[in-house]
C-alpha cells in the first residue's frame, strides 16, 4: 500500500493508493465486474485472462478521501495459478469471486484464501457471489456468508455485473475497508 496524505485525528481530506487483487475461478466473472466498476459498462463474452490483467479507478468517496484502486485481475484457471502468489505480494485487500450457479467455484475459495493470506497477510476480503441475475443457483446467500464469517473475511455479496447489481457498492466498501486497515495499522506504529 502506498499512501500519498496520511489521515489526521481531526479527519481532514486525505489520498489513497491501494493494490487490490481480484482473484475466483476461471469464468466467474471477475473481468466483467471490474470493468463494470471501471467503465459502467457490460459485455458479452469475454476472452480468457491469461496471467492478469491490470485496471484503475480513481474516485472521491462519500467521506470526501480520494482513493485510487490498482485491480489485478487473476486468471482462474490453474494453469496460471503459480504466478498469483508473485502478484498478492504488497496487496492491501482482495475480492474472492465465485459463480453462485457452480457450486464447484465456491468449493475453491479455501484455496484461493490461502494464497492471499500467505502473500498479503491479514488484509480485508471480499467473498463476491457472482452472476446473481441468473436462476439457476446453487449456492445460497446464508451458505456463502456463513463460510465467510468462518473463514474471516470482512463481507459476502451476492452481485451481477451484467445487471449492475452490488458493483459500486462492493468496492466503496472495500475503499472503506482499505482504508480503515491502514488507519489501524498508522495508529499501532
Amino acid at each position: 500500500m502506498e499512501v500519498s496524505d496520511s489521515v489526521s485525528s481531526k479527519g481532514s481530506q486525505s489520498s489513497w493508493i491501494f493494490k487490490v487483487v481480484v482473484a475466483g475461478a476461471g469464468g466467474v466473472g471477475k473481468t466483467a465486474m471490474i470493468t463494470r466498476y471501471c467503465t459502467g459498462k457490460f459485455e458479452e463474452g469475454y476472452k480468457m485472462t491469461i496471467g492478469a490483467g491490470f485496471h484503475t479507478k480513481s474516485e472521491v468517496l462519500d467521506t470526501g478521501e480520494s482513493i485510487k484502486m490498482q485491480l489485478w485481475d487473476f486468471a482462474g484457471e490453474r494453469r496460471f495459478r503459480e504466478l498469483l502468489h508473485d502478484y498478492c505480494k504488497g496487496a492491501s485487500g482482495a475480492f474472492i469471486c465465485f459463480d453462485i450457479t457452480d457450486y464447484e467455484t465456491f468449493r475453491q475459495i479455501p484455496e484461493w484464501l490461502k494464497i492471499i493470506r500467505q502473500k498479503a497477510g491479514f488484509v480485508p476480503i471480499i467473498l463476491m457471489g457472482m452472476k446473481w441475475d441468473l436462476s439457476n443457483h446453487e449456492i445460497d446467500f446464508e451458505t456463502a456468508n456463513d463460510y465467510g464469517e468462518k473463514a474471516k473475511c470482512n463481507q459476502c455479496v451476492f452481485c451481477s455485473a451484467k445487471d449492475d447489481i452490488n458493483i459500486n457498492e462492493s468496492f466503496h466498501a472495500m475503499a472503506k475497508w482499505l482504508i480503515f486497515y491502514a488507519t489501524q495499522k498508522e495508529e499501532t506504529e
